[in-house]
């Protein structure tokens, strides 16, 4: 009885162990950045903004309401509710902007494409 008893809590111990380590390489897939890192913005279009995080790293961030309507003569913060805001999980992230600053709710974050600059022959 109590070979099966170690036996068991072996395979259960083993199953915890190998479902953490999945968890831990999709974790590492995910494209993430602090809200500390983010060094500037900029207009992409009526709805995104382009937060640059690294000279190599930008990200773009859709919101429902007009770009404009960030009130850029202030700062421009973003925050969010996590240690970490990565693409593809926009819950709980905001723009914020203007004087009182006014939260606009971010509905995706997508990484920007790298821009090369073009080659002179």
């Amino acid at each position: 009885m109590l070979r099966v008893t170690v036996l068991v809590a072996a395979l259960a111990l083993g199953a915890c162990a190998s479902s953490g380590s999945n968890s831990a390489s999709a974790a590492g897939d995910r494209d993430c950045f602090r809200n500390l890192d983010v060094r500037g913005y900029s207009v992409v279009d009526d709805h995104r903004v382009k937060l640059r995080v690294s000279p190599s790293r930008e990200y773009i961030v859709t919101i429902p309401q007009q770009s404009r309507d960030l009130d850029w003569s202030h700062a421009i913060s973003i925050r969010s509710t996590t240690s970490f805001i990565c693409t593809g999980n926009p819950s709980g992230v905001q723009l914020m902007g203007g004087d009182p600053p006014f939260p606009f709710q971010v509905t995706n974050i997508e990484r920007a494409p790298i821009e090369t600059a073009a080659q002179g022959s």
